[in-house]
């Protein structure tokens, strides 16, 4: 099987969408040898800023001198971001490899328990990866949810559950407790915790943690932030861990909320060491200086200013808004080329985003349930924006930067598959 070969087999699983069970990625994990149980873990869940922890915490252990698998999701531009390992993707032919050993796996569970989908391949893929490299920690992104998603059959050192907001309500809940119950689902008996959840999803993960007999650290309680200093470049801060201290961190993610998912990120390492593997204090400096990543409120032009930030939820719009006062300058206008998805109350994305917007280029992603150009465009008009629709990504980001005069600046955003096809776009006109 090729590579082209086995990106054509993914696409033939699309059709079958999510299936909230872990019966089939038991199954597959089986047949496979348990790859699963071949590596230790951590699994990274939450409503918002799991992808960013978990990068955090993967440049934190390779800074420590270990050898890390990261498993982030979804992908930007290609299929091969979701397998990395010590910072480089997997390769297209160890791709295309793994993917002929898996097939058959696949096309055995789907006679017997129906097909299994894309991301449950995929994770079979990285598992099967993360074994044969024979990683020291493999950093897993919980995909969807967290008590029924294909990542949950890991027994991790160390779950960490970042903030926990409205998503999903469609399949997980329309209260903020129903989500939180799900999220929960991966803390397993005896395993520590760490949480930047607070208020009622607060409460169901104490809970559930209370109940498994697991150590919790808090962001607010036990992990705890003083003299942070934002800053269009990033931010610097200090943090206190049950034990330990560190002053003066600097993290280059822009935000805010960034610290907060930095100080998660410490609080896991930290954790880890109690459990055997000790990362020290210069390695968690050096890892968090060097993190990068595509698509978080990611700088790619200078005039215009062109910013890429994959926000999708209300929480991640309002932490978006807020970091965009950094950029105000006298007479700099802002648009925002926006896509949405369905499941993730867009009415307050777009109420979070309209104080800081002059004009909105309303368009679709490719993402299958990406709401059309015309209903984005809709609920921004109600949240009084000016706004244009445009059929495409590659269109709204052309109209946007022509209206851009230098000093102005464009922000891509509501849709981390919308910031993909953006950087697709603007690679392909060799602006990134």
């Amino acid at each position: 099987m090729t590579y082209s070969e086995s990106l054509d087999y993914l696409c033939s699983l699309a059709q079958f969408g999510w299936k909230l069970d872990l019966e089939r990625i038991v199954r597959l994990c089986e047949l496979a040898g348990e790859p699963q149980d071949r590596f230790k873990s951590l699994l990274v869940g939450g409503s918002a800023g799991k992808g960013s922890t978990s990068s955090l915490i993967s440049a934190i252990l390779r800074a420590g001198g270990l050898r890390v698998g990261l498993a982030p999701k979804p992908h930007l531009v290609t299929h091969r971001e979701r397998i990395q390992i010590n910072g480089r993707l997997i390769t297209e032919g160890r791709f295309a490899s793994g993917m002929t050993a898996i097939v058959p796996l696949m096309e055995q569970v789907k006679a017997e328990l129906g097909s299994p989908t894309v991301f449950e391949c995929l994770t079979l893929l990285a598992f099967g990866e993360f074994a044969r490299a024979a990683v020291d920690f493999g950093v897993v992104e919980v995909g969807l949810g967290g008590r029924f998603d294909a990542t949950n059959v890991l027994t991790p050192e160390v779950a960490v559950i970042t903030m926990i907001g409205l998503d999903h309500t469609d399949r997980l809940g329309d209260t903020v407790e129903a989500i939180a119950g799900e999220k929960a689902g991966i803390i397993k008996p005896g395993i520590p915790v760490v949480t930047g959840a607070h208020g009622a999803a607060l409460e169901v993960i104490e809970g559930a943690a209370s109940e498994r007999g697991c150590e919790i650290w808090r962001l607010g309680r036990e992990i705890r932030l003083d003299r942070v200093d934002p800053s269009p470049n990033g931010s610097t801060f200090d943090l206190s861990l049950p034990g330990e201290t560190y002053a003066a961190l600097r993290v280059p993610l822009v935000g805010e909320h960034q610290v907060r998912n930095a100080a998660l990120a410490v609080a896991a390492a930290s954790l880890l060491g109690r459990r055997g593997r000790s990362v020290d204090s210069e390695a968690v400096r050096r890892g968090l200086a060097r993190t990068r990543m595509s698509g978080r409120l990611q700088r790619v032009l200078s005039k215009p200013l062109l910013l890429l930030d994959g926000a999708h939820s209300p929480d991640r719009a309002e932490a978006l808004a807020t970091a965009l006062q950094m950029f105000r300058r006298p007479g700099r206008r802002f648009a925002v080329v926006l896509a949405l998805t369905a499941g993730h109350e867009p009415g307050d994305v777009v109420r979070a985003l309209a104080p800081v917007t002059d004009r909105v280029y309303a368009t679709r992603s490719r993402h299958p349930s990406a709401l059309e150009a015309d209903q984005v465009a809709a609920l921004a008009r109600e949240a009084g924006c000016e706004t244009i629709v445009e059929p495409n990504a590659a269109a709204a980001l052309s109209a946007a930067l022509e209206w851009a005069q230098p000093q102005d600046a464009v922000v891509v955003t509501g849709s981390l598959f919308l910031v993909g096809e953006a950087l697709s776009c603007l690679g392909s006109l060799g602006r990134v």
